[in-house]
């Protein structure tokens, strides 16, 4: 009995292992096109219910489809509406888990294997497409091996009068079976493994139909928070989307909840449903009904649901500001595309840097409603990822074709990344002095205004106007005189602390590097604007 219920456990271990890797293997080899192929997927009719099934089989996880969502959400690759659809509709995908539990599988598991070994053995795994190959036949093959594992040793798990005696409690009232199935799923996190599990435990006779229909129920109740739980961290749409995919769940788990209780009160399941079809198979079928139950049931009150969200995580105005509007990964592939959406998205950026100043400003309409330190985050994010559509144009661009403008806009984004983490530097340096003279605070306001001044005009500058190019240019002149007069200035006054006068000198230097990104970046926009068939960004 010992050595029957070890390996039983020891199959457990093994689908559970090869259920991760197969996951982590599909991922890495879809990751680089799964974007874009769901993006353009996603405009075609009914496209997202299919997109979604196929993301949901892929990940083998909801809540990886729901980070997947909106990770395509923040990147501007699907719409809002299309995440939802996608979130709600990936937990149909997830039920191949539980279909392929209710049926034998020994001999794919066997084959899956024996070619991991003759690919060993021909030293097809040194090869890149090889390895990739290799490790998705041995994911496959230890998450079967498992499955069968566990088939063949669940009945040496009924022989064992503590499991036994466990299950018959679980199975004395729905309530227990509903707890069980939604706590251990919150910490497995895949009600589709947890629903696996209730298959096979089934077929072995430890649990009833009717109970191992509500832990099912409870499985996907309990996956519904799962997700909610890991996305506490989000705001506005991405903090819907998780919480849409948990609505979807818990809506499908409590529709088909009373279906189950319904079969252990009439015994339905003994005398009809068993009689129709295999006990795992139902199972399976219950778990397929419960997820599209949820993403139909969840569009079909879609309003309702969606002003429940708003409330629960409204939009943070501040934070929607620094998403991606213009760029699409789809667009990467024509150079004159992407300069054009890239630029304007450059443009949006290089617009958002006066409001910075706003804390040293002092000016009610110039206060920045986020903190210093997550505007920076946002800006840099933002920034970086602008960079990194130009450099996914410059490298995909056809033959023949000419990337000038998205190397001059490369060049200025490494500009605007280093006037972004010197300007909220410098907001930090100046925030934290200590009270000092009048002549000390009245240099700050000079240099905080100056700035202020020439981040308005390069911001106008990159928007196409060069009407102020001329006095830009006498602005961003050489200023080392007039910053050396400020230092002495510094070291000869009596300040509160040294600390504040450290401030102040970092602050200085700081503004001097400023001044000369600004005429940099200047430059870099002239030079874009000269560009013929480059139009002023709207």
């Amino acid at each position: 009995m010992f050595e029957g219920a070890l390996a039983a456990f020891a199959g457990l271990g093994f689908f559970l292992a090869g259920l991760h890797l197969l996951s982590e293997v599909v991922r890495s080899l879809a990751a680089r096109r799964l974007r874009i192929a769901l993006a353009r997927f996603s405009r075609l009719p009914f496209a997202n219910v299919v997109a979604g099934s196929l993301l949901g089989a892929v990940t083998q996880s909801t809540s990886a489809s729901a980070f997947v969502c909106i990770g395509l959400l923040n990147a501007r690759a699907i719409s809002f509406p299309a995440a939802l659809t996608i979130s709600a509709w990936s937990s149909v995908g997830t039920s191949i888990l539980v279909f392929l539990a209710s049926v034998d599988l020994r001999s794919l598991a066997m084959l899956a294997l024996a070619a991991v070994g003759i690919s060993y053995i021909a030293s097809f795994h040194r090869g890149e497409a090889g390895r990739r190959t290799t490790e998705l036949l041995l994911a496959i093959g230890i998450t079967l091996f498992g499955l069968t594992m566990l088939k063949a040793t669940g009945h040496a798990l009924a022989d064992s009068a503590w499991v036994r005696e466990f299950f018959t409690f679980a199975s004395e009232s729905w309530i227990y079976s509903f707890i069980i199935g939604f706590i251990v799923t919150l910490v497995m996190q895949s009600s589709s493994t947890v629903s696996a599990l209730a298959v096979m435990l089934t077929a072995a006779g430890l649990i009833p139909l009717d109970a191992a229909m509500v832990l099912v129920c409870g499985a996907n109740a309990g996956s519904g928070m799962s997700v909610a739980v890991i996305s506490a961290h989000l705001t506005g749409p991405p903090r819907q989307v998780a919480l849409w995919q948990a609505a979807a769940k818990f809506i499908g788990a409590f529709t088909v909840l009373p279906l189950a209780l319904l079969t252990t009160e009439h015994g339905l399941a003994a005398t009809h449903l068993t009689a129709l079809l295999p006990v795992p198979l139902l199972l399976s079928i219950a778990f397929l009904l419960i997820n599209v139950a949820g993403a139909v049931l969840s569009g079909l009150f879609r309003k309702p649901l969606l002003r429940v969200l708003e409330s629960l995580a409204p939009t943070d105005r501040d934070r929607q500001q620094f998403e991606p509007e213009f760029i699409v990964d789809e667009a990467a592939e024509d150079p004159e595309t992407a300069f054009l959406l890239a630029r304007r998205e450059q443009v949006k950026l290089v617009s958002l840097l006066p409001a910075a100043l706003g804390p040293l400003r002092h000016e009610e309409d110039e206060v920045a409603g986020l903190e210093n330190g997550a505007r920076k985050a946002l800006a840099l994010n933002l920034a970086g990822e602008t960079s990194d559509f130009i450099s996914e144009a410059v490298t995909r661009h056809p033959a023949g074709s000419d990337v000038t403008g998205l190397l001059l806009l490369q060049r200025a984004n490494e500009h605007v990344l280093s006037i972004i983490t010197a300007l909220h530097g410098y907001v930090d340096e100046l925030s934290t002095l200590a009270a000092t003279s009048d002549r000390e605070r009245s240099m700050c306001e000079s240099m905080t205004e100056t700035l202020h001044l020439l981040l308005g005009l390069v911001a106008e500058q990159a928007d196409g106007d060069g009407s102020n190019r001329d006095m830009l240019e006498r602005l961003t002149g050489d200023r080392s005189d007039v910053m050396t007069r400020f230092r002495q200035q510094i070291a000869g006054t009596e300040i509160a602390s040294n600390a504040s006068r450290e401030s102040l000198f970092v602050a200085t230097g700081l503004f001097e590097r400023m001044v000369w990104l600004v005429r940099q970046l200047a430059a870099d926009f002239t030079a874009i604007t000269a560009m013929d068939g480059a139009p002023a960004a709207d």
